[in-house]
């Protein structure tokens, strides 16, 4: 596969049209050219088409030639999605978070001038995701001012997709507490089908997880315990397919979590596995992990009080 087919395939796989990524630097002309072979393409010129299809060089080199190089994906790759993060210590210290809804409300602003100046389904998507961003800030500081976002345009291009990207992965993640229960796990099994076969997945191997334990811990506290058993069965399919000794703790700690709601009987069962996974945690030296699950599972049980709150959105 040369360079324009691969191009071609990135750009009709994800239903991305010419005129959406054609601009000053590529016109629509040249493009066509490229896909068509019949034109060499500059470096420059091939590095910003990667940018506006939001695919990095490891995943389009490991597409072409079935082995992904030891590089992790750049943020210029990811478009404005890794400016929409919160961290844990910005949402416990107001100031930090006013200032931090300055910042979110320019980024919806420019966005939006970006989605009026030249119409695409990406800057429409992006738009929305700076709306969100601005709303999750919200939440926190006035839960009052929070206002509905129309994720539709992100949930019909997740839908469409007929190839996956790293872009794509963290697009769900973020999006995915918008959605309603039967298309998140339409999503989700979508993307398993999309996993790279390549060194490549060593880059989605953390965010999957994080996504299937989010929207698991959605649905526990929905008490949507058949959503939740489905996702408890596609975290089993990843531990097998990463292999990682994190994947298996945490299946361990769902599996007492889903055990000890689904009937009295069985609680002292599902205590004792999520018991289970934090001592394992405690015993591989990973304080902080063992931490924050004791806490869960303290709420789980009753012991604190405090609500659980479902969430997954990208923080990375």
């Amino acid at each position: 596969m040369d360079t324009g087919q691969a191009l071609k395939a990135f750009r009709t796989a994800k239903h991305i049209k010419m005129t959406d990524i054609a601009d000053d630097a590529v016109s629509q002309s040249l493009l066509s050219r490229v896909e068509r072979g019949e034109t060499d393409i500059s470096l420059n010129r091939f590095n910003h088409l990667l940018q506006q299809l939001h695919v990095t060089p490891t995943e389009y080199f490991a597409a072409v030639n079935s082995a992904a190089p030891a590089a992790d994906p750049e943020d210029r790759y990811l478009g404005y999605f890794p400016q929409f993060s919160l961290d844990t210590e910005t949402v416990q210290n107001k100031t930090r978070l006013t200032a931090r809804l300055t910042v979110a409300q320019s980024l919806a602003a420019q966005t939006k001038a970006e989605y009026t100046n030249h119409p695409s389904q990406w800057r429409l998507i992006t738009w929305r995701a700076a709306e969100l961003f601005v709303n999750r800030i919200t939440a926190h500081l006035d839960p009052t001012q929070v206002v509905p976002v129309d994720s539709t345009p992100a949930q019909s291009y997740l839908l469409n997709l007929e190839h996956w990207s790293l872009m794509d992965v963290i697009l769900f993640s973020y999006f995915a507490d918008q959605l309603t229960p039967t298309i998140k796990l339409r999503l989700l099994q979508s993307l398993l089908h999309h996993i790279p076969n390549t060194g490549l997945v060593q880059s989605w191997a953390s965010l999957l997880t994080d996504i299937v334990f989010g929207l698991f811990q959605q649905f526990m506290v929905a008490s949507q315990l058949v959503h939740a058993q489905i996702t408890l069965t596609i975290m089993g399919q990843l531990e097998k397919r990463f292999n990682q000794t994190d994947d298996a703790i945490l299946l361990l700690f769902m599996q007492g979590w889903l055990t000890y709601v689904q009937a009295k009987i069985n609680q002292p069962a599902g205590k004792l596995q999520m018991d289970d996974a934090i001592s394992i945690l405690s015993i591989l030296n990973y304080p902080q992990t063992a931490k924050k699950y004791r806490q869960l599972a303290d709420r789980i049980t009753g012991i604190d009080s405090t609500p659980i709150v479902g969430d997954i959105t990208f923080n990375h």
